[in-house]
């Protein structure tokens, strides 16, 4: 039997002229259900993977995707960095590793504009002063102006009652940057580790140590490698505690998780309608096969095999469930490029921690969604298959 002659009669039986409206409604229906339901899923796939990858780059933008911890949140001084660097070095994919001292501070701006800030000492050999775009307009300072730091080391009562403050730094801002967080560029502070040290009067301290990675390394894998041979250094020296190394993506692992849990379970109520659209595929299949009864029969009564009228029936089941997927596919593909392109997502940073929301097509998981949906429309087509073999040809021409 010949395939093309096998497609020639399915379209023409699923398009054909000759259909009631009521058939030709239901099939236009049950294509725009199956189109609406696979464009849903992977929308929601593209829009919600773009939020979680928007979020992990603007957390992984301003901090080091591994962190070095002392034991018991203890600081940790110049000599521990130099360790630390020593054994980074013999872990594959660490490119460097450097100092961090973070503490809140409260900074002023030329107008007398004050704002609570978390300042972040780095080395590296960095002396650039960077702070967020939200914090630069609180103070009203832009780039090459004077800010001051206040820092509660040097904080002492007077006799009085009166609180003193005398470690107060001014610095001159560098560059004000878009950070990528909300809560980034409304609170962060840059500056040289040495300045950190003077201002939170830290001597040698550090909080943490930081280390960067080369591109196409995980940080997960990387970080129990860096942690297992930190654990290790310090048992053959006899400590009874050491230092751990964690992803920083890791300090947010509650969110992700939650994103997570928040797709899976938007995915599961948005798969409903396809499931719908199914059921509407079902009864246009079985109208469709009422409807050319005669004709089916005419082709058994001619020699059409068993067999090929089976083929026929799962072939009109392929073609609406095919149309339906591939448009659904094409309207997702729309539609992300229209909202990344021309009509951008705007949402509250301070809410969602990013501006606007971009979408990223997933490319495996549209092609998982779009092959599953025609699969399923050709399993759901093997019923009205199989009754359109139910009668014999003398019956379907009797009245003919």
């Amino acid at each position: 039997m010949s395939r093309k002659l096998l497609w020639s009669l399915a379209f023409r039986q699923v398009w054909s002229n000759a259909n009631s409206p009521v058939v030709r409604i239901v099939s236009l229906l049950s294509v725009a259900g199956i189109a609406i339901g696979v464009a849903a899923l992977v929308v929601l796939q593209a829009f919600m993977g773009g939020f979680t990858s928007a979020i992990s780059q603007g957390l992984s933008a301003v901090n080091p995707p591994l962190h070095v911890y002392a034991p018991g949140g203890e600081t940790m001084d110049d000599f521990d960095l130099g360790m630390i660097r020593e054994i980074a070095d013999s872990i594959p994919g660490i490119t460097g590793v450097t100092g961090i001292l973070e503490k809140s501070a409260v900074v002023s701006g030329g107008q007398g504009t004050v704002s609570g800030a978390m300042v972040r000492g780095v080395g590296g050999g960095s002396d650039k002063v960077i702070i967020g775009g939200d914090l630069a307009r609180i103070l009203d300072s832009e780039a090459g102006d004077e800010i001051r730091i206040a820092s509660s080391a040097g904080l002492e009562i007077s006799g009085a009652g009166r609180v003193l403050v005398d470690t107060i730094a001014p610095v001159t801002v560098d560059s004000i940057a878009d950070f990528g967080i909300a809560e980034y560029n409304k609170s962060l502070v840059i500056i040289p580790l040495a300045s950190a040290r003077t201002i939170f009067r830290a001597g040698s301290d550090l909080t943490a140590a930081g280390a960067s990675l080369a591109s196409g390394y995980d940080p997960v894998v990387t970080a129990e490698l860096l942690d297992s041979a930190l654990y290790e250094e310090f048992v053959q020296g006899g400590w009874p505690v050491y230092m751990s190394c964690i992803p920083f993506l890791a300090f947010h692992g509650n969110l992700f998780r939650a994103l997570g849990l928040e797709r899976a379970a938007m995915t599961i109520v948005l798969a409903l309608i396809t499931v719908v659209a199914l059921l509407n595929l079902s009864s246009a299949l079985a109208m469709i096969a009422m409807e050319h009864r005669r004709d089916t029969g005419v082709l058994r009564a001619i020699g059409l095999p068993d067999s090929g009228v089976f083929r026929v029936s799962v072939l009109r089941g392929l073609i609406l469930g095919g149309t339906g997927a591939v448009s659904g596919l094409l309207v997702s593909i729309a539609s992300v490029f229209l909202v990344n392109r021309l009509f951008p997502i705007k949402l509250d940073g301070s809410v969602y921690w990013v501006d606007t929301l971009p979408g990223v097509f997933p490319v495996a998981a549209a092609a998982l969604v779009t092959l599953a949906t025609v699969a399923v429309c050709v399993l759901v087509s093997l019923f009205p298959a199989a009754s359109s073999l139910s009668f014999s040809p003398s019956e379907a021409l009797r009245y003919e």
